[in-house]
C-alpha cells in the first residue's frame, strides 16, 4: 500500500462512528500488530484496539471534526502530518478547556508493505 494512501484511509477513520466502519477503514491501512499512542492514551495496539480508542473519541467529542491541515511528508518509512480537530463548542478533556480548535502532530512509521506500523500523536 502507498503511504500516502495509508494515511488518507487512517484519517478517514478517525471521521467515523461507526464500529464496523471504523473497523474496515482501519482494515485496509493498520498492520496487525500497530501501536497508536498520544498525551491521553497509553498505546493502543492492532484494529480492534484503535478501534475501541476511536470509537471513545467520538463518544467524548460528539460534535468534533478532524481535519488533515498538512500532506504526508515521509522518507525511509517514517512520515509526519498535521491535523485539526474542532468543534462548535469547546473541547474539554480531563477537565481543561482546550477551546474550540486543537491542533495535532502525528509521527507515523511504515511496515515494509506500507501499511502504518506506529503512530505517535502530539497535540497543541
Amino acid at each position: 500500500m502507498d503511504p500516502q494512501d495509508a494515511v488518507k484511509q487512517y484519517v478517514h477513520a478517525w471521521t467515523l462512528t461507526d464500529e464496523a466502519d471504523i473497523r474496515s477503514a482501519l482494515a485496509g491501512c493498520w498492520a496487525d500488530d500497530a501501536s497508536y499512542t498520544d498525551p491521553s492514551t497509553d498505546p493502543v495496539v492492532g484494529v480492534e484496539g484503535l478501534t475501541r480508542h476511536i470509537l471513545g473519541f467520538a463518544e467524548q467529542f460528539p460534535d468534533a471534526t478532524m481535519a488533515p491541515t498538512s500532506g504526508l511528508d515521509a522518507h525511509h518509512g517514517v512520515g509526519r502530518f498535521t491535523w485539526l480537530l474542532s468543534s462548535p463548542t469547546s473541547l474539554v478533556a480531563d477537565g481543561v478547556d482546550l477551546g474550540p480548535a486543537l491542533p495535532g502532530l502525528d509521527f507515523v512509521e511504515f511496515a515494509e508493505d506500507g501499511r502504518i506500523q506506529r503512530v505517535v500523536g502530539f497535540f497543541g
